[in-house]
């Protein structure tokens, strides 16, 4: 199994129509998001106007959820309308074709996969477990300072918030426990697999 820290600070930013948009993780590392040479792409995005029109991504499968405001969605595609109102923390799938338009500001955070993958984004609370299975690629963003303890080895590993831990190569399943001083019900991580 191989484990990479990845800093906020090397994050790329960049503006979208909506507001500014932070990338935390590309795959392949050389594709490019703006040409739509890509796998998969795990972001987060400050919305900044109250309403805005997603980007046009055909042959792509998407999935959003907001960090910390409700948020409603508006999604068109040749013969179907639909409407979501997502509470923080709920998750909408859609098609990268679909007309989509946002309403309200937030912060949100989005997996954007060709539909060659499966993917999935859910979030955890301290003293939660994640349960690490083979073949599928994790990255794990931190909502709060947390610490990652592997029951297989007992490592700890420590994650800033705003920071990720990408879990790659997984050989055998595991499982790690997480920990934070947030012990509430707010949430103290998203996870996102690609299988």
């Amino acid at each position: 199994m191989n484990k990479r820290l990845i800093s906020q600070s090397t994050y790329n930013v960049s503006k979208w129509s909506g507001g500014e948009t932070t990338e935390v993780f590309l795959f392949p590392p050389e594709g490019q998001f703006k040409l739509n040479e890509f796998d998969y792409r795990v972001s987060t995005a400050k919305v900044a106007m109250a309403e805005s029109t997603f980007s046009n991504l055909p042959g792509y499968k998407r999935i959003i959820m907001s960090l910390d405001n409700p948020l409603e969605l508006h999604h068109k595609d040749d013969s179907n309308f639909r409407k979501e109102k997502l509470a923080p923390f709920q998750t909408d799938y859609f098609c990268g074709s679909d007309e989509t338009k946002s309403f309200g500001r937030c912060t949100d955070f989005n997996l954007i996969y060709s539909p060659k993958y499966g993917g999935e984004m859910k979030t955890k609370l301290s003293e939660e477990v994640i349960k690490l299975q083979k073949k599928v690629v994790y990255v794990l963003y931190a909502l709060q300072d947390i610490v990652l303890t592997s029951t297989k080895d007992n490592e700890n590993i420590h994650v800033s918030k705003g920071d990720s831990l990408l879990i790659e190569d997984i050989q055998e399943i595991e499982q790690l426990t997480i920990d934070s001083s947030v012990k509430n019900s707010n949430p103290v991580l998203v996870e996102v697999s690609i299988r």
